[in-house]
């Protein structure tokens, strides 16, 4: 038995589907297969009752398997971070399209007042890949908008909020040929919204967002944020962002300001989070205190 029969069992039982467990560790379906039937065999019982990979259920025995695991890798994770010894380094993932450079360097310097070593490895991704690296603990923080957290249904993982930000609608001048004054002038464009599994949420969020305005856009819906952005920069439409989105294209890219926030909040894995992260929370909320 080991932690990656023991994660691999974890992650299948929370999804109850052993290609989406796979997808969530990032590594073929088969061995996923592979490490729990090996644990079935160490442990001598049935931990799945199973037609196929993608229609399982847990047995008994997996069921109480799967309370005593997750406590395990909890614990386990704990232990190796308490164990750490003269690093300091945080794993923070944050959106795709952010620019954060206003605050991060400044906080990052706040923490290494407390230790010297201190740093940050930074990884730029799409909201659900985030979460999925979060879970497989590939990261210790994510930072995001809170909106997205409170639509997904993820256990095991916690946040809280450090701060909020404007929300605006960004759009370039080659659409209309002009700046833009109220939002009331973009009711007739395209707004385009990367594909998203809680994509009702967000399509949700656009309308309650909008809705002062008395218009509800024309929805196009596209692969990634990259394609939403090239939308953009092409003169093709607009997207809903807060204030932290960072479009390429120069004077040309524009954004006016719509009268709602977003709260930013931090995501750690279930339980006490980790020194690093609670340093990096801590410093990141008193910078926006100031």
């Amino acid at each position: 038995m080991n932690d990656r029969q023991i994660k691999a069992f974890v992650e299948a039982a929370r999804l109850l589907n052993f290609t989406k467990a796979a997808e969530k560790l990032y590594v073929p379906q088969s061995q996923v297969s592979r490490a729990i039937a090996a644990l079935e065999d160490e442990l001598g019982v049935v931990l799945f009752d199973r037609e196929n990979s993608r229609n399982i259920k847990l047995s008994y025995a997996g069921e109480k398997y799967y309370s005593l695991f997750r406590r395990f890798d909890a614990d386990l994770a704990k232990t190796r971070d308490s164990l750490k010894d003269g690093t300091h380094e945080l794993r923070l993932g944050y959106n795709i399209g952010w620019n954060i450079s206003h605050f991060l360097p400044d906080v990052i310097e706040k923490c290494r007042e407390t230790h010297s070593d201190f740093s940050v490895n930074i990884e730029c991704l799409s909201f659900e890949t985030l979460m999925n690296k979060l879970q497989a603990g590939q990261l210790d923080a994510v930072l995001s908008l809170d909106d997205y957290m409170q639509a997904t249904s993820e256990i095991g993982i916690e946040y809280e909020v450090v701060t909020e930000v404007k929300r605006s609608i960004v759009y370039s001048e080659k659409l209309l040929g002009k700046q833009v004054v109220s939002p009331k002038e973009l009711k007739d464009v395209t707004m385009f919204v990367a594909d998203d599994p809680k994509l009702r949420e967000i399509i949700s969020l656009i309308g309650f967002n909008l809705r002062p305005y008395n218009f509800i856009p024309e929805i196009k819906v596209v692969p990634n944020l990259e394609s939403m952005f090239a939308n953009v920069q092409n003169g093709r439409g607009v997207i809903l962002a807060d204030e932290w989105v960072s479009v390429s294209g120069g004077e040309e890219i524009c954004s006016v300001i719509i009268g709602s926030k977003a709260n930013v909040a931090l995501a750690w894995h279930e339980g006490a989070p980790n020194r690093e992260v609670t340093l990096f929370k801590d410093e990141l909320r008193k910078h926006f205190e100031v």
